[in-house]
C-alpha cells in the first residue's frame, strides 16, 4: 500500500465532484477512510450505523456507498437491503461493501444483498478510488 500520508497530486484528484456516503463504525477506520477518500477530492459523508446512513439518504444525495458490513445492530447487508427498496435513485446507488473478516460467505452475502463489489480490508487506496470510477461510471485512470 502506498504511504497515504503524502498528499496525491492533482491529477490525483479522481474523485473531485463526487460524493461518497461512507457507513463505518470503527473510528479510527472511519477516520483513514474520510481521509483517503477527501485526499482523492471526494466529499465524504459519514454515518456510524446504518440507521445513521438511511437518515443521511434523506437528507443528502451521495454518488456512491461505501458501506462496512459488519455494523453493530443493524449490518451493511440490512442497510442494503432497505436503500434497494427505496424508490428512486436510491435503487440504483452504487454500492461497495467492505469488511475485515473476509470467509467466502461475506462476499457472497453481501452481493447478494445488493452490493455491486466486496472488498477486504485493509483497502488499497488506489483500488478503492478505481472501484468507485467503475461503480459510478467514470473513465478509469491510471493511479
Amino acid at each position: 500500500m502506498r504511504n497515504i500520508k503524502n498528499k496525491p497530486s492533482s491529477s490525483q484528484a479522481l474523485l473531485t465532484g463526487l460524493t461518497v456516503l461512507l457507513v463505518e463504525d470503527e473510528p479510527d477506520i472511519a477516520e483513514l477512510f474520510t481521509f483517503i477518500l477527501q485526499e482523492y477530492g471526494a466529499e465524504v459523508i459519514l454515518a456510524r450505523s446504518a440507521v445513521e446512513a438511511l437518515g443521511e439518504l434523506g437528507q443528502r444525495q451521495p454518488d456512491v456507498l461505501v458501506s462496512n458490513v459488519r455494523l453493530p445492530n443493524k449490518d451493511g447487508r440490512w442497510l442494503i437491503e432497505q436503500i434497494r427498496h427505496l424508490k428512486g435513485v436510491w435503487s440504483e446507488l452504487p454500492a461497495i461493501a467492505v469488511t475485515s473478516y473476509t470467509r467466502e460467505v461475506d462476499a457472497e452475502g453481501a452481493l447478494q444483498s445488493g452490493f455491486q463489489h466486496f472488498m477486504s480490508k485493509p483497502l488499497d487506496p488506489d483500488e478503492l478510488v478505481q472501484e468507485i470510477l467503475r461503480l459510478v461510471g467514470c473513465n478509469q485512470r491510471n493511479l
